[in-house]
């Protein structure tokens, strides 16, 4: 079998420009893009359930995935900062404008303030955002947490009886959760007890270096979290009674976002001008944080490379393409396929030269 692969591969190479180009025209790249995409995830999935060495394919295709993602939060990073810079121009001189012109310019900074918040939700890759509420990239492989108190809550206090605590979300699901806390229990083991009652809505509960309850959630779901809780207890850590809308706040002072900025009066307009500043200054940390992430890309890429472990997966030991391989769509040559990986490759930014040598025998 391997020695009519070889054949067919060697007569396909030697074929004349004109039927090869014929063949090209036919069978575009991007076809074979797909092709190798829909392998690279079918590998992808039978490596992970069977812990086998992710292979070139799996690890070419990861690498293109991060890089692309990666652009996409650069450009939107881009529209971003070009945005700040606009409404920091428009909220100076609606400062100094005169009264006529005060109202066209409060309707120009409200309109372009949220074309920015909609940049924040609309702006993805695949289907999946590019960036965070506050303007931070929002790429695979990297967690972030956002950090929030309640405020209102007495755990200092004397209790003589056990207490059942209940939170209730205005946003997402579960819509509730609760949590029976014993009257001797001290903060560590609230926080315990917390931590298990809001794991189902993904916040974290610990206790803090001044002995409070400190909580964070995953940065993604921290607007659905920030859209109102509602808490009420026996009257001893939360009040008893009807609910009341519990008070969040943010352990970074300085996390700013788009929706957040006001400029209907001087005061609160210098106070956005000043958080337009930074703002900018976040969004130009992300960006090189962004070109950094690029080049670990090609890095990785170039370390695989010379390491021969890219020709695993599609190019056995004696140098020739995989049987597998051969199990095509209609109308995708083999001579596509051989090129298939290298595509991939050049769109992660890697050199013709690597290219070249991954596919040598």
């Amino acid at each position: 079998m391997v020695n009519q692969i070889t054949s067919s591969h060697s007569t396909l190479r030697s074929s004349d420009s004109t039927q090869t180009d014929r063949i090209a025209k036919q069978q575009p790249v991007a076809a074979v893009a797909k092709v190798v995409e829909k392998k690279a995830k079918q590998e992808q999935q039978h490596s992970a359930t069977s812990g086998k060495k992710r292979s070139l394919l799996v690890q070419t295709s990861e690498a293109h995935q991060q890089a692309a993602q990666a652009q996409s939060a650069q450009k939107a990073l881009q529209n971003a900062n070009d945005m700040l810079g606009q409404l920091r121009q428009l909220a100076r001189r609606s400062l100094n404008a005169q009264e006529g012109k005060k109202d066209q310019l409060q309707q120009s900074l409200h309109q372009l303030k949220n074309k920015l918040t909609k940049l924040t939700r609309e702006a993805k890759y695949e289907g999946e955002p590019v960036l965070h509420h506050d303007l931070t990239p929002r790429l695979s492989g990297e967690q972030h947490r956002e950090e929030f108190s309640f405020k209102g809550m007495r755990l200092n206090t004397l209790r003589q009886q056990d207490e059942v605590l209940r939170f209730q979300f205005d946003s997402g699901v579960p819509s509730s959760v609760r949590s029976r806390i014993d009257n001797d229990e001290n903060n560590h083991e609230i926080a315990e007890k917390l931590n298990k009652a809001f794991a189902p809505r993904s916040i974290q509960v610990e206790v803090d270096k001044y002995g409070d309850l400190a909580f964070n959630v995953p940065k993604a779901q921290w607007p659905e979290i920030k859209k109102g809780i509602w808490m009420s207890g026996g009257g001893q850590i939360l009040p008893a009674g009807n609910p009341i809308k519990a008070k969040l706040e943010q352990r970074d002072k300085t996390a700013i976002e788009p929706q957040d900025l006001e400029f209907g009066k001087p005061q609160s307009t210098r106070k956005a001008l000043a958080d337009i500043e930074r703002m900018m200054q976040k969004v130009q940390q992300s960006l090189a944080h962004i070109t950094k992430v690029q080049q670990q890309v090609s890095q990785d890429l170039e370390r695989l490379v010379a390491t021969n472990m890219m020709k695993s997966g599609v190019i056995n030991d004696e140098g020739v393409i995989e049987a597998s391989w051969l199990a095509a769509p209609n109308n995708v040559s083999l001579q596509l396929l051989d090129n298939a990986v290298p595509t991939l490759l050049a769109q992660a930014n890697a050199s013709r030269h690597n290219v070249v040598a991954l596919l040598e025998p």
